[in-house]
C-alpha cells in the first residue's frame, strides 16, 4: 500500500522542526553551576551560589532549588526557590541561601541544591551541589552548678532538678506506631499513649554513619519543637559478642573514638542529658585482658571528650544490681573517669527493682568517695525481674523480653530527698522495643524494632511505684 503524499510531508515537517530546535538548543549553550561543592559560615547569614553559561546573547533563564540533607530547614537555613533569568551578554548570576545565626556549637551540616528548567540553553554538569554550613560558634563555659542553663537554677547538687525533658508524642516510637494503628486497632492505639507522652530517650550507635550530623539534627529539632525543652539520649556504640577472651581490634578502637568525635562535636553547646553507653562495663567480663585494657581506653577517651561539653550532664552505664558486685564496678568505673562526668547509670538492660537499684547505686557512690552522682532506668521494672528457675544455667534474671513484666516508675527528676546522689529515674530502655530473637517468646521481632504486643504488657502491668 503506498503512503499518502501529505502524511509524507508532515513527518518531514515534524522532522525538520525537531532539527531546528535541537540546532537552536546547541546554539543557546549550556548552563551549569560553577561547582559541585558550596560553604559558608553560619555567621555569613546567607552562602551565594553561582550559575554559569557558555553563550551569552540573549536571553536566558533556569530554575533552582535546595532541599534538606543533614542541615534542618529553617533550623539552619531558609528554603528557597525561584528562576534565575539572564540579560543579554550576562555570563553568570547568583541566588542566595539564607542561612540562621544561633549560638550554639554545632557539627558542620549540608543541604543540597540543584537547578533545572533552563530555556533556551539546556543544562550541564553540574546540576546539583552541595552547600556546607560551617559552624563558626565556640563551646561557653561549664556552669557546673547549673550545666543545663534552667531558669530557675537548681537549688541543691542536682542538675536536673527543674528540668522539663522533651516530648514528642507524635514522633517517638510509640507516637509513630499509634498513628499506623489508630484506626484499625484504636483500643491498643489508645493505650500506647501511656508511653508516647513519656520524655523518650533517643538512642545512636553503629547503626548511624555520621553520628554528628544525627545527634545535631535531633537536638535542632527538639529546640525547634521545644525550645525550654531538654532532650534525653542514649548510646549504645560498642560491639557485644559472646564471651570468650573477645577484643576490639586497634582499627576498632580507632573507629570507635573518631564515631565519639564527631557525636560529641554534633552535640556542641546544646542541652541534653546523656547516657552514655548501654552496656560499656557490665559486659567487660566477657572480654581478654587486652580487650579489657582496649575497652577502658575506649570508654576513658570517650568520657574525656564528652565531659567538656557545657550543657551535656553524662551519665556513664555501670551495669545492674543483680549483675556484678559494685567492688567489680566501681573499680572499673575509677578507671574510665566517673568522677569527670556527672555519674552513671543503672538497670538499663535489666529489670531489677528500683529500692535495689538504689542500694546498689549508693554503694557504689559510697566506693567511690561520695561524689558521683546517677539515674535508674525503670523502663520496664515495675514488676521486677523474671527469676529463672536455674540461675546457674540462665542466670539472675531474664532479661530479654521478658514475659510478665511492667513499666516502671515515670521519667523524673524529682524524686525523695532521702535518696542522696539520686538525680532520677528514666526510661532508657525505650518501653517497647523488641531485644530480638533471646526472647523466651517464639518469633519476637528483630532487635530494635517496636513490639506491640510486649508494650501493651508493659503497660497493663505498669506500676508506677518505687519499689
Amino acid at each position: 500500500m503506498r503512503r499518502r503524499p501529505e502524511l509524507w510531508t508532515l513527518a518531514a515537517f515534524t522532522l525538520l522542526a525537531y532539527l531546528a530546535l535541537a540546532a537552536n538548543a546547541f546554539a543557546a549553550g549550556t548552563v551549569r553551576l560553577s561547582s559541585a561543592t558550596f560553604s559558608a559560615h553560619e555567621s555569613d547569614r546567607a552562602a551565594t551560589i553561582t550559575v554559569e553559561r557558555s553563550v551569552t546573547s540573549g536571553h536566558g533563564e533556569v530554575r533552582y532549588a535546595i532541599w534538606q540533607h543533614s542541615a534542618v530547614e529553617n533550623v539552619d537555613y531558609v528554603r528557597v526557590k525561584g528562576r534565575i533569568d539572564f540579560a543579554d551578554g550576562q555570563a553568570t548570576a547568583s541566588f542566595d541561601v539564607p542561612l540562621v545565626n544561633d549560638d550554639l556549637v554545632e557539627a558542620d551540616e549540608t543541604a543540597k541544591l540543584g537547578i533545572f528548567g533552563a530555556y533556551p540553553q539546556r543544562l550541564d554538569a553540574p546540576t546539583r551541589a552541595t552547600l556546607t554550613i560551617v559552624d563558626d560558634d565556640v563551646l561557653g563555659v561549664r556552669d557546673a552548678l547549673n550545666p543545663l542553663a534552667l531558669d530557675p537554677p537548681p537549688t541543691g547538687s542536682n542538675p536536673l532538678e527543674g528540668a522539663r525533658f522533651y516530648t514528642n508524642s507524635s514522633r517517638n516510637l510509640a507516637g509513630t506506631v499509634i498513628k499506623q494503628i489508630r484506626h484499625r486497632k484504636p483500643k491498643a492505639a489508645a493505650l500506647l499513649s501511656v508511653i508516647a507522652d513519656q520524655p523518650e530517650t533517643k538512642r545512636f550507635g553503629a547503626f548511624n554513619d555520621q553520628p554528628g550530623a544525627a545527634v545535631a539534627q535531633h537536638l535542632a529539632t527538639a529546640h525547634r519543637d521545644d525550645p525550654g525543652a531538654v532532650p534525653l539520649i542514649a548510646t549504645y556504640r560498642l560491639k557485644h559478642v559472646s564471651c570468650g577472651g573477645y577484643a576490639d581490634s586497634p582499627e576498632e578502637v580507632e573507629r570507635y573514638k573518631r564515631w565519639y568525635e564527631a557525636f560529641a562535636h554534633g552535640i556542641g553547646s546544646q542541652r541534653v542529658v546523656l547516657f552514655y553507653e548501654i552496656d560499656a562495663l557490665i559486659t567487660t567480663k566477657c572480654l581478654s585482658r587486652v580487650g579489657l585494657r582496649r575497652r577502658i581506653d575506649e570508654v576513658r577517651t570517650a568520657i574525656g571528650l564528652l565531659a567538656p561539653l557545657p550543657h551535656a550532664v553524662v551519665y556513664v552505664d555501670a551495669g545492674a544490681g543483680d549483675a556484678h558486685n559494685e567492688r567489680y564496678i566501681a573499680r572499673l568505673l575509677r578507671r574510665v573517669g566517673v568522677n569527670r562526668i556527672q555519674g552513671f547509670f543503672t538497670n538499663s538492660t535489666h529489670q531489677n527493682w528500683t529500692r535495689r537499684e538504689i542500694a546498689y547505686g549508693r554503694k557504689l557512690v559510697r566506693r567511690l568517695g561520695g561524689k558521683p552522682h546517677y539515674v535508674i532506668n525503670t523502663a520496664a521494672n515495675g514488676r521486677g525481674p523474671l527469676i529463672p528457675k536455674s540461675r546457674v544455667r540462665f542466670g539472675n534474671s531474664f532479661r530479654c523480653n521478658a514475659p510478665g513484666r511492667g513499666l516502671g516508675p515515670k521519667p523524673t527528676s524529682v524524686v525523695p530527698s532521702r535518696f542522696r546522689n539520686l538525680d532520677g529515674l528514666f526510661w532508657i530502655g525505650n518501653p517497647g522495643r523488641s531485644a530480638g530473637a533471646c526472647s523466651k517468646t517464639p518469633n519476637p521481632p528483630p532487635a530494635g524494632e517496636f513490639w506491640l504486643d510486649y508494650a501493651i504488657e508493659l503497660i497493663r502491668n505498669a506500676d508506677y511505684r518505687i519499689r
